[in-house]
């Protein structure tokens, strides 16, 4: 759930400052550049920047001795608190995935009902369409093949699909436009085929469906759709070069008038989607020759807005410790209870990265099913003291990083043990089990 968190905190600031840039720098700057920098979008919301590196250790068992550490207050109330904590958590996850299900299972239902709705559309067969067609991907260097629909039931100009693409047109816009003018929509559509839009949207529904209750990632998406269509307009008006901008800001307009409200077809992309910025479109199409590519502009822009991700990565994580005692006791209590009640591969399952490198869950559960047999079942249990420490010394077995370790007085039914759990935190922040030690306590 940290994880979670972490991401929707980087991708919101992420997403505010992508939008700034673009508002602020972008109108004289080319749209293939500027598409550098939305690209950090997808990436701030769903990968994690910070990369663990785990040093090489040798084959160590973790049951073992450790070195007994000085004894540290435990603030009252904080098992009371650890407890509620874990259930605080897992109801925000069975929220969460809730969520989540609930977008894909629309986003998938919509997705079928548009691929059998769309397959069942023939391809146009007009001849000159077709050579229309071939003219503008050799002008814009397409290659893959790209089917043709023509239809009264498109609503408007649009593209759909990647693997099996296809260009949907109107058909009321076919009949009454020349080719001249048809020429622009199409070299539009293809634009978008070429720089990739169709499965960068569905990159980015992927981000809303995991982010679906953060309102910044779908406004993050929705900015991109802006985008996206200024983007396209400047490839076409450059593509069709001798008077360029006027003619395209009339193909334009016409394929506004011809277009019907209907909605758009599920996970296509289509030219009239940013209808309402209409009036911003025409005026970066006659600006568009004057745009230029300032490709160091926009990589130092980006690094910037990636070093920026990074450190509020860090801060995030830096902030969920601040008071540790409650993660720890509460992954301590949790774990215990599972060997206590036989769970070993459950409690193996549940241990540190770290862990399970030293130590195979074949180990483990031999290791406890011996020393439990020995023992016999706990009875009680009291935490005497407990202790931080960062970057252990190579020599006591230890992976570097934030240790914590947890102290008890215990009864079993074969006499009183002293135990210790050994705890590391994890890349990202969770405090997971790393050691643990059962001796005879000393009378």
């Amino acid at each position: 759930m940290s994880l979670l968190l972490e991401l929707m905190l980087r991708g919101s600031v992420a997403a505010l400052i992508i939008f700034l840039f673009d508002r602020a720098i972008g109108g004289g700057i080319s749209g293939p550049s500027r598409r550098l920098w939305w690209c950090l979008l997808p990436l701030a919301f769903l990968v994690p920047l910070r990369i663990p590196i785990f040093p090489a250790l040798g084959h160590l068992r973790p049951v073992t001795e450790f070195q007994n550490q000085a004894s540290l207050d435990i603030p009252a109330g904080a098992v009371a608190a650890a407890k509620a904590s874990v259930g605080g958590v897992s109801l925000g996850m069975d929220i969460w995935l809730a969520g989540a299900f609930a977008y894909v299972a629309v986003v998938g239902l919509q997705t079928a009902r548009a691929s059998r709705r769309w397959s069942r559309e023939r391809l146009s067969t007009d001849h000159s369409m077709l050579e229309l067609l071939e003219d503008c991907k050799a002008e814009t260097g397409v290659t893959a093949p790209i089917g043709l629909v023509v239809s009264c039931s498109v609503p408007s100009p649009a593209i759909l699909g990647w693997l099996r693409p296809r260009i949907l047109l109107p058909e009321s816009l076919v009949a009454h436009a020349s080719t001249a003018q048809l020429r622009p929509i199409l070299l539009h559509e293809l634009a978008h085929f070429r720089w990739l839009d169709v499965p960068f949207n569905w990159l980015l529904t992927l981000v809303r469906a995991v982010h679906w209750f953060n309102p910044i990632a779908h406004f993050g998406a929705v900015s991109w759709t802006h985008f996206r269509e200024e983007a396209a307009d400047e490839a076409a008006v450059k593509w069709m070069r001798a008077d360029s901008a006027q003619a395209y800001g009339d193909a334009l307009v016409r394929s506004l008038r011809q277009c019907r409200g209907d909605t758009i077809p599920f996970g296509s992309v289509a030219i009239v989607e940013s209808v309402r910025h209409l009036k911003r479109r025409l005026r970066m199409i006659n600006r568009c020759q004057d745009k230029a590519p300032r490709v160091l502009l926009t990589g130092m822009a980006s690094l910037l807005l990636a070093a920026l991700v990074c450190s509020i990565s860090a801060t995030a994580a830096d902030s969920t410790s601040s008071d540790p005692n409650v993660a720890v006791v509460a992954s301590v209590q949790v774990w215990l209870k599972e060997i206590d009640t036989g769970q070993f591969q459950q409690s193996w399952d549940e241990s540190s990265t770290w862990f399970h490198r030293i130590c195979t869950s074949e180990e483990w559960i031999a290791d406890m099913t011996r020393i439990r047999g020995h023992s016999g079942e706990c009875t009680g249990r009291k935490q005497t003291k407990m202790e931080f420490q960062s970057d252990p010394p190579p020599h006591r077995g230890s992976a570097t990083g934030e240790w914590a370790y947890v102290h008890f007085d215990s009864s079993f039914e074969n006499g009183k043990r002293t135990e210790l759990v050994a705890l590391m935190k994890e890349a990202d922040g969770a405090w997971k089990v790393a050691g643990y030690a059962i001796t005879d306590q000393k009378t």
